[in-house]
């Protein structure tokens, strides 16, 4: 009989100019900045649809992290 295996939260700490993919939307977005805010940290992303303009949306960056998390968005580090 096995141990039941345990593994490590996944930790992510988003910055300006990381990429986001939600594949849902077939959206491809880049974080512009991270604001402090009173009830936590806003992250402005900026949208790019083909074939259309692009556009700019606010989140929280606890939702912005569980949708990452939960696999809503796939999430790639900017290369320095």
């Amino acid at each position: 009989m096995g141990l039941p295996l345990i593994t490590q939260p996944m930790i992510i700490k988003l910055q300006p100019g990381d990429a986001l993919y939600e594949p849902i939307s077939n959206n491809t977005g880049e974080i512009l900045k991270i604001t402090p805010h009173p009830n936590g940290k806003i992250v402005l992303i900026r949208w790019r649809m083909e074939g259309q303009l692009h556009h700019d949306t606010e989140h929280f960056y606890a939702k912005v992290a569980r949708s990452i998390k939960h696999g809503e968005m796939e999430y790639t580090p900017k290369s320095d």
